[in-house]
């Protein structure tokens, strides 16, 4: 949580609540001991505790029998409110299932947030190999394919703070050279579509096109995903179509016309 210490207003108490929630959202599924959470920070382990057992009566965290610490229910319950009045979210979704059935693979919306792509909705491949993903869980924009659509798109300045961005090597075919990533971004912007090759996660390649406002910079995107064996290079192209012209649906369903450099 990279707030400054002078800013004013800021309770740092609230502050500290969201960094011990951050912590027990990056133990996933394990949890966390409230020993493991308190250790390393500035704070006492009996303040922790008494912010812990707090969390715990607000349904933020909750504990397991053997004393693990996992986020709560209440945080789903907040999360979904959120979801639910997302307009973004509830225009995309009658268009994503669409795209869904038409090309038989996993479908997901994300938006730009932080450096990242947050996933906000999903619509399942109803084959039955399927990808591992939630909504709520972030991806790097260098080496996805919502993330290069999105990249493509960005007004310089944005553009260049993504690129100072760490590129991490997340497999053998990762882009992490920024002359061969300006390069790809410079074909997306030609075709409209990016593909993720096996770069985020090797068996699995994606296809994906950013959805863009009014002014053409990049509000979210939409990616068709599945195994490399049923997403080849070839099923990529046949579909790209199809997932550009989502894009620009769920586009003109929020009110962004399309632009002229759209068109062709």
């Amino acid at each position: 949580m990279a707030l400054e210490e002078q800013d004013r207003g800021v309770s740092t108490s609230v502050v500290r609540a969201f960094e011990l929630l951050d912590r027990v959202a990056s133990a996933g599924a394990d949890g966390i001991t409230l020993a493991k959470l308190s250790a390393g920070t500035p704070k006492a382990r009996s303040t922790t505790h008494r912010y812990v057992t707090t969390l715990i009566a607000l349904g933020a965290v909750r504990r397991d029998d053997a004393g693990r610490l996992r986020l709560g229910l209440k945080l789903l319950e907040l999360a979904s409110g959120l979801l639910d009045g997302d307009n973004l979210r509830a225009v995309a979704e009658p268009v994503l299932r669409e795209l869904g059935e038409r090309t038989g693979e996993t479908v997901h919306l994300g938006v730009p947030s932080d450096g990242h792509v947050v996933y906000i909705a999903k619509v399942e491949s109803p084959q039955s190999v399927r990808l591992v993903s939630r909504i709520g869980s972030h991806a790097l924009l260098h080496c996805t394919a919502m993330g290069k659509a999105i990249m493509a798109q960005l007004p310089p300045s944005e553009l260049q703070v993504a690129l100072a961005l760490p590129r991490v090597l997340r497999t053998l075919h990762t882009i992490t050279g920024e002359d061969v990533l300006l390069a790809e971004l410079d074909k997306i912007r030609m075709t409209g579509v990016a593909i993720d090759d096996e770069e985020n996660e090797l068996g699995v390649r994606c296809a994906g096109a950013a959805i863009l406002d009014s002014r053409s910079v990049p509000v979210a995107a939409i990616s068709v995903s599945g195994p490399a064996t049923r997403m080849t290079h070839e099923r990529c192209a046949e579909i790209a179509p199809s997932i550009v012209a989502a894009a620009r649906e769920v586009g003109r369903s929020l009110g962004y016309p399309v632009a002229a450099a759209q068109r062709s």
